[in-house]
């Protein structure tokens, strides 16, 4: 039964029923780290600006591809226009306290549903660090968006990390927002990145999920411990 709802799950995605890969088909990349190393990009002499989280963070740290990456692009952002760092890399550890957080907040919100029910709505938007790893782990995960000269975001129809109106391509967005996550979506996707569909902040390189949207077989960063 579950490798028929798997092959269920690939197919309704081939046929574009679904924006998102199987998780299956994430988790079967091959990981062979390339050993990079991770750079603090509170360090970088381009200006980033952050949210809430990181802010008071001392360092901030992705791979070095990722942060050269970023620094690169954000010379090409319209002017005015900045990047703001929502999320970079976080522990495996830390990756639990998110996921328990946000299982005990629908866990609250949704008091009749099951414990199954819950886990299900909590892997729509956290990575489950009880089976394997996301790719913020890896250092090849971000969650990013656009901010102007001040720090102040722009309009993406819908605010990072909430539940409505987060995909991508979500056509019920006004037309401010639209065209900021084009200038999003478009220039990170200029510099290899891929964006996970269900959430128009995150994007990767180099990771598991990189690999599955872009038809490779491995990929070049694993967990870091």
């Amino acid at each position: 039964m579950m490798r028929l709802n798997i092959l269920k799950a690939y197919l309704k995605y081939k046929l574009g029923l679904t924006v998102t890969l199987p998780t299956f088909v994430i988790n079967n990349i091959k990981e062979q780290d390339n050993h990079e190393p991770l750079v603090d990009i509170k360090q970088s002499d381009t200006i980033l600006f952050f949210g809430d989280k990181l802010k008071n963070e001392k360092q901030v740290f992705l791979r070095k591809t990722i942060a050269d990456k970023i620094e690169k692009a954000a010379k090409e952002l319209p002017n005015g226009t900045f990047f703001i760092i929502y999320d970079a890399f976080r522990s495996l550890e830390q990756q639990y306290e998110i996921w328990d957080k946000k299982y005990n907040y629908f866990k609250n919100l949704y008091p009749s549903e099951s414990d199954k029910q819950i886990t299900l709505r909590t892997k729509r938007v956290v990575a489950d660090p009880h089976h394997g790893h996301g790719g913020h782990q890896t250092g090849g995960a971000i969650d990013i968006g656009l901010c102007d000269k001040n720090g102040t975001e722009l309009d993406m129809g819908a605010p990072y990390s909430g539940t409505e109106k987060t995909i991508q391509t979500n056509a019920k967005i006004n037309k401010t927002a639209k065209h900021n996550r084009k200038i999003l979506c478009n220039l990170m996707k200029d510099y290899g990145f891929v964006n996970y569909p269900n959430e128009w902040w995150h994007f990767c390189y180099g990771d598991r999920m990189w690999a599955a949207y872009s038809g490779k077989k491995k990929c070049c960063y694993g967990l870091i411990r």
